[in-house]
């Protein structure tokens, strides 16, 4: 099965610390940290998909002009689930530090640049991470 999805990473540029995002215990994992995350249907454009997700998980309103495109297409596979999941890697630069969680995270950290590897569980978002750090740096 194929499912889509967006991924947002939410980056202080004038700090370089990340915004990670805690999500709680379930019956297939621990708690984990992870960027803005969330599903999009197959004709949801990507770009409302990501602000509207951003503002969902953090209250943070963004507009189209302040995502940059990362990824266009990362895809990867979770054998478990038997899902094939597709999303775009974005970045969004804002200079907040208070954020309004939903009732689907526990918790938010802003990250200094050089700890965000250290703190992610999926080997997906280790991958994505490596990217976007490549693209914030000159």
């Amino acid at each position: 099965m194929i499912k889509f999805s967006i991924e947002c990473w939410l980056y202080n540029d004038l700090e370089d610390r990340f915004l990670l995002l805690r999500c709680p215990v379930t019956h297939r994992h621990d708690e984990y940290w992870q960027p803005v995350t969330g599903g999009r249907g197959p004709d949801e454009p990507c770009i409302e998909a990501c602000l509207r997700e951003v503002e969902e998980e953090t209250g943070v309103t963004l507009t189209a002009e302040q995502l940059e495109v990362v990824i266009p297409e990362f895809s990867f596979c979770i054998p478990d689930a038997r899902i094939e999941l597709r999303k775009p890697i974005y970045l969004a630069r804002v200079r907040v530090e208070k954020v309004i969680l939903s009732a689907e995270h526990i918790g938010y950290y802003w990250f200094d640049a050089g700890d965000v590897d250290a703190q992610l569980h999926w080997d997906s978002n280790r991958e994505s991470f490596r990217q976007v750090l490549a693209h914030t740096r000159p």
